[in-house]
């Protein structure tokens, strides 16, 4: 049953992972209730899809070209990380440009795309220019990242956090690995600490990138920087936790993160039905706690734990049950997982597609569930069929 990794850098543990965080993210980015809302809304803990699919691409990205930086040196190391910097910007750019030329096309409703709703206060914020402003004004927002659908916005954290690689990769490759984790949980506590001029809204954004508001790079920085170092010394962390030490890791790592799941499960969502909900915490107990500690553009230190010991007991579970886990949704999460930044370009085609059709505005669960679901599949078939590989930036 357990899971046996060969010679290839490629682990499709990994793959399994990233293709589940589809599964959260289509809850959130198609925003209408439905079933998998019971588990995909911080239901299995208090984390979102942003803090997986940001950990697991710095593990890749530190398996990947840390292989490259060990059998190619340095120097030509750091030339394919700007490279891949430089597609990841330019899929930003497409993805943010096509949707400010699509919203002045007639009968096209873009806003679910150009405009965000906090969904705490209910206030709406314009993500782009206004279309008066004119066509150079816009292009600008988005040449900068200042414009961007707010589903797709992680992609420029993504950006900003690579041009930053080639410094993460001469410290590994000089043995300073400590001090690149020291220096990161210092950003990482900077930030927490600065106060705020503005409720809710980071004191530190270093761009005028747009996803500064949502993941301000000073926060989000830790989850990929310790992802970059966990994939570079993954032998190492592998062989560590085989140990009895890493047995009792391992076990804490478990407790904490169904302890952390009993929390999350009293969260006191209106959306979700009451049953769905548990009562152990008072709800205004739990908000002060989620205040004080989870709160997502912060990345509080309570999401950073919880992120951390879920991993580590999932890829556990994964290692000793593979087999029937993997005859079970391998065949839907591994293709989605391999091809992660195809499914997330086209998933904002989708969702305009979705938005734009009388399914959201029944209201109803299952026709609700039948959306997520379709929507998964779709790119499935997709991702099997390599549709449109050739043009659809990857």
């Amino acid at each position: 049953m357990r899971y046996i990794q060969g010679s290839s850098t490629r682990d499709l543990r990994i793959d399994f992972l990233r293709g589940m965080v589809f599964l959260l993210l289509f809850t959130a980015h198609f925003n209408y209730f439905s079933w998998f809302a019971l588990i995909a809304w911080e239901r299995i803990g208090v984390m979102s899809s942003a803090e997986v699919f940001i950990l697991l691409a710095g593990v890749v990205t530190g398996a990947v070209y840390g292989k490259k930086l060990r059998t190619e040196g340095l120097p030509a190391c750091t030339i394919k990380l700007f490279k891949r910097c430089w597609t990841l910007y330019k899929i930003a750019v497409i993805v943010a440009g096509s949707v400010a030329l699509l919203r002045l096309v007639p009968g096209i409703d873009a806003s679910v795309l150009t405009h965000f709703t906090d969904p705490v206060s209910g206030q709406t914020y314009s993500l782009y220019p206004p279309v008066e402003a004119g066509l150079f004004v816009t292009l600008l927002h988005v040449l900068v990242l200042a414009a961007a659908p707010h589903q797709f916005q992680i992609v420029g954290l993504y950006v900003a956090l690579f041009l930053f690689t080639p410094l993460l990769f001469r410290a590994l490759y000089h043995g300073k690995t400590g001090w690149l984790l020291a220096a990161s949980w210092l950003l990482y506590f900077v930030n927490y600490v600065t106060p705020e001029s503005i409720p809710g809204t980071a004191a530190i954004r270093l761009t005028v990138c747009q996803f500064e508001y949502g993941f301000p790079i000073l926060a989000w920085q830790l989850l990929f920087v310790h992802g970059v170092a966990a994939g570079y010394h993954r032998r190492t962390i592998d062989a560590f936790f085989r140990t009895p030490a890493g047995h009792m890791v391992v076990a804490a790592c478990i407790a904490a993160s169904l302890l952390l799941m009993l929390f999350s499960l009293n969260h006191p969502l209106p959306e979700l039905p009451d049953w769905a909900t548990m009562h152990l915490i008072a709800p205004e107990t739990f908000q002060s706690l989620y205040q004080d500690y989870f709160l997502k553009y912060k990345l509080g230190p309570g999401r950073v734990l919880n992120t951390a010991v879920l991993m580590v007991s999932l890829m556990c579970l994964l290692t000793l049950a593979w087999r029937p886990i993997d005859k079970a949704l391998g065949w839907l999460f591994i293709p989605l997982g391999q091809e992660s930044m195809y499914v997330f370009f086209v998933h904002v085609y989708l969702l305009l597609i979705v938005s734009n059709s009388p399914l959201p505005g029944m209201h109803d669960p299952w026709v609700n569930t039948l959306i997520h679901a379709l929507a998964l599949l779709i790119c499935w078939v997709m991702v099997k069929n390599r549709f449109l590989f050739r043009w659809i930036p990857r």
